[in-house]
């Protein structure tokens, strides 16, 4: 039987990929072996006043990101019921000033790819996992390193592909072909099997999935 590819379209920061997880773990129980799953970094925040409103972009930088946080948190908090997953966002702050970009968080799990690809998935779980459960400021570089660190991932070499530019180049790819697929909506799935495909870019349920791998497979 030909190999199942699920792509996801994804950011490190999104929630609603967070709460996939139940479904993903139920397509891979269902479909064993025959199902693989990959992810295309996807860049959802360039910068962080490109999603503020117009009242927080009038305040004082500090004030107003500080605003859009919570109003981020509420969005997250709102996701909860989908798959079911806890999100804490007690305390929630993973802009500032400083640190207005997810774009990080998307290089950070390209240089796991480039420098332990078996564990860059388990690495993207974590982060996601310390930025919408523990609520850390996972646009920080100390805390992305210290995840990776966690995961198990030679700190060394990732530092050396987060920094020398190499995880970058890969994540301008990733960006890329998500464009040349004319994505413009996260999370979209690109789903293949048997030489054929099917691009999906709204959220999906199991069943849903299920459907789709039917279809494609009766080619």
């Amino acid at each position: 039987m030909d190999k199942i590819i699920i792509t996801t379209f994804t950011d490190p920061m999104m929630g609603l990929t967070y709460e996939c997880e139940p479904i993903y773990a139920k397509l891979k129980e269902h479909y064993g072996d025959a199902l693989e799953f990959k992810y295309i970094m996807a860049g959802l925040v360039r910068d962080v006043s490109d999603f503020m409103t117009p009242d927080e972009l009038a305040l004082p930088a500090k004030e107003g990101i500080q605003k859009y946080n919570k109003r981020l948190a509420g969005i997250y908090k709102s996701e909860e019921s989908i798959g079911g997953l806890p999100i804490n966002m007690n305390g929630f702050h993973l802009f500032d000033e400083d640190h207005r970009s997810s774009y990080p968080l998307n290089i950070a799990y390209k240089a796991a790819q480039l420098v332990d690809n078996e564990k860059a998935d388990i690495f993207l779980y974590n982060l996601r996992h310390a930025t919408v459960l523990e609520t850390r400021q996972t646009t920080l570089t100390t805390e992305i390193l210290a995840i990776a660190k966690d995961t198990g991932i030679n700190t060394a070499l990732f530092v050396k592909c987060f920094s020398d530019g190499s995880a970058e180049a890969a994540f301008l790819q990733d960006l890329h072909y998500t464009k040349s697929l004319g994505i413009y909506s996260l999370p979209s799935y690109l789903i293949q099997s048997g030489g054929q495909s099917v691009l999906v870019t709204k959220l999906m349920d199991f069943d849903s999935f299920k459907d789709i791998i039917r279809k494609i497979r009766q080619f």
